[in-house]
């Protein structure tokens, strides 16, 4: 499989691991810091900004909001693969640190310098620690996905060659 599409697929995969944890750890913040979730407010806010979500329902922003978050995901997933191709080591190591990585970078970094409020200094510690910790799995998920990935080839769930994938 090609390292791109290789690294598309885990980040899907990745990003469904991970949404799961934030709906786990959502449960378990306070009452008054049950705000929609920093994937939902992020999706309205750039929406909001670019005209990319004018006048949406409830429905349409939703899934808006998981058309952008899985986005975001594969893109990141298709430059770990890229790095995680030329980098030996442990795939829960490499992940969780890539994971750690994305997470520093967006919310330090990329949401901020966008001007978008839902960035780390504007978040509690308990929602910043579950932002982190959904990181975490994100990144642990993509290493794990990845490499299961690359060690399968082209070859399908039955162990058989996959004709499109194996081109």
């Amino acid at each position: 499989m090609n390292t791109l599409l290789r690294g598309l697929w885990a980040g899907v995969m990745a990003t469904s691991s991970m949404t799961i944890s934030l709906f786990q750890a959502f449960k378990s913040l306070p009452f008054l810091q049950k705000a929609p979730l920093p994937p939902a407010l992020l999706s309205k806010e750039i929406g909001e900004k670019t005209g990319l979500a004018k006048n949406l329902t409830s429905q349409q922003q939703q899934m808006f909001t998981m058309v952008s978050h899985f986005g975001y995901g594969a893109a990141a997933g298709a430059v770990y693969a890229i790095l995680a191709s030329k980098v030996p080591g442990n795939p829960v190591v490499k992940g969780s640190l890539f994971g750690m990585g994305v997470w520093l970078a967006s919310y330090y970094g990329l949401i901020p310098s966008m001007g978008l409020s839902t960035s780390a200094p504007n978040m509690t510690k308990k929602r910043n620690f579950m932002m982190f910790a959904s990181h975490i799995v994100w990144g642990i998920s993509l290493g794990y996905a990845e490499q299961e990935l690359r060690r399968r080839g082209s070859k399908m769930l039955d162990g058989r060659r996959n004709p499109v994938l194996a081109k």
